[in-house]
């Protein structure tokens, strides 16, 4: 069937999350007069690996409460004791808000949604709070968005994706996802029916036992003579 929207994960798929997460970073660590052994790079990584283990761990809480949970852990393993007195839910604001705002579209993004809007309804599914994607790069593009705060889920939960389908009143043969995203996206969008191009920007291999996407592109642009070729069936 020919698709008639195209759903993408945002963060790392058309925007470089890790350049405005790094800027987050370094913006909290200058507030809290830290310098560690540890790279800036680093601790976004370790901040990072410790929202998903929150999230993926507990019933469902807002986005905000897992980065402050995540940020205050990655803080303390740096030096004890220093979030001791801090004000961490503006420390954890002033991370996020540069993980949104300060992190630049992918050039490659960009063309292909210039192309893309004129042929299908767009829509992120994100793991995100619906406020701060609203405060994100790319939002003129989208009509539509599907977040965690929405479905109350994370990927890769099924829920968030029934709800972006319920959103745009489509079924899943009638959807392309395009992701960076491994077990977030392909697990949890092909179980449904959902096509599913992987957009391998890190070069990255799959696991034994993970769920196959219907395609393998290093950048988006190779997307679009995909569906040009479903367009013209």
């Amino acid at each position: 069937m020919k698709p008639k929207a195209l759903t993408f994960d945002y963060f790392g798929t058309l925007v470089d999350v890790t350049t405005g997460g790094i800027c987050g970073i370094e913006a909290v660590l200058q507030q809290l007069s830290l310098d560690p052994a540890k790279s800036a790079a680093d601790v976004y990584l370790d901040w990072d690996m410790r929202a998903v283990q929150t999230y993926r761990s507990h019933a469902y809480m807002r986005y905000r409460v897992v980065a402050q949970h995540a940020l205050t852990g990655c803080l303390e393993a740096l030096a004890q004791g220093c979030t001791d007195g801090r004000d961490m839910a503006a420390l954890t604001e002033l991370l996020l808000t540069h993980l949104v705002e300060s992190s630049p579209p992918f050039d490659d993004a960009v063309a292909f949604l210039d192309w893309a809007r004129e042929h299908f309804a767009l829509m992120p599914i994100t793991n995100m709070d619906t406020d701060l994607w609203h405060r994100s790069r790319l939002v003129r593009y989208f009509q539509h968005v599907t977040t965690a705060e929405m479905a109350q889920a994370y990927k890769p939960s099924e829920t968030i994706f029934k709800t972006g389908l319920a959103t745009l009143g489509l079924s899943a043969d009638e959807i392309f996802h395009c992701s960076i995203g491994t077990w977030a996206d392909i697990d949890g969008a092909k179980p449904l029916g959902i096509r599913v191009a992987w957009i391998n920007r890190g070069n990255e291999r799959l696991g034994d036992w993970q769920a196959r996407p219907d395609h393998e592109f290093a950048t988006l642009e190779p997307v679009r003579g995909v569906l040009e070729r479903l367009i013209d069936r």
